[in-house]
């Protein structure tokens, strides 16, 4: 089994090929497209509910079987169909062309595999099991949701409002030190009891306290 390098990719405005018509190619493109990329679909049918995901903007449909000259200008390859000669096929295309490729529930013939992921706002958590067990990694995820709430949200959109604010009139050492502080517990906690203004005043009065 590969070591998987864990890595988060822009994918906004990038060619992604989902060779693929059914099901699961619906919740990949269904991810990808909430993600920005302009998904390019290649499968001889599509279910209803794929079909009217087409747009011919930021997802296309080659309505054919596959071929090698799909690949070619894609950043990212996902292979979703039931059949072992196309996705095999896929696989030796993608490492011919150096083109990342997932072959959805066959590790063997994938160079990256997609986690499971737990997303609150900008908090994203990805969590892998190397593809030994998917189902152990849902569960984790599930896991990781009941101690990281929607509170995460508000409480990173709060911060990331400081940030330009902090960085250019504070020096690295203050910095490091309002970062600290607003960042102890207290601001999440006020920001989960629902209590956003509050939360903002202890934002708003450790800034002043580091001005110089």
């Amino acid at each position: 089994m590969p070591r998987y390098y864990p890595i988060f990719m822009d994918v906004e405005a990038q060619p992604v090929l989902v060779v693929g018509g059914g099901s699961i190619a619906l919740r990949k493109v269904q991810t990808l497209m909430d993600h920005g990329a302009i998904v390019q679909i290649v499968s001889p049918q599509l279910i209803p509910e794929l079909k009217v995901l087409i747009n011919d903007t930021t997802c296309l449909w080659s309505e054919k079987e596959y071929s090698t000259d799909d690949i070619q200008k894609a950043i990212l390859v996902f292979s979703c169909t039931e059949k072992e000669e196309v996705n095999a096929q896929v696989s030796r295309d993608a490492k011919a062309y150096y083109r990342p490729a997932n072959v959805v529930d066959d590790p063997e013939k994938c160079s990256f595999i997609v986690p499971s992921i737990m997303e609150q706002g900008d908090l994203k958590i990805a969590v892998s099991t190397g593809g030994s067990s998917p189902i152990v990694a849902r569960q984790i995820r599930a896991e990781l949701q009941t101690h990281y709430g929607k509170e995460m949200a508000e409480y990173l959109t709060l911060l990331k409002t400081w940030r330009t604010i902090v960085k250019s009139r504070l020096s690295p050492e203050k910095r490091s030190i309002f970062w600290q502080r607003v960042t102890d517990g207290e601001v999440k906690e006020l920001i989960k009891a629902q209590q956003l203004t509050e939360a903002e005043g202890v934002v708003k009065k450790c800034f002043l306290s580091l001005l110089d």
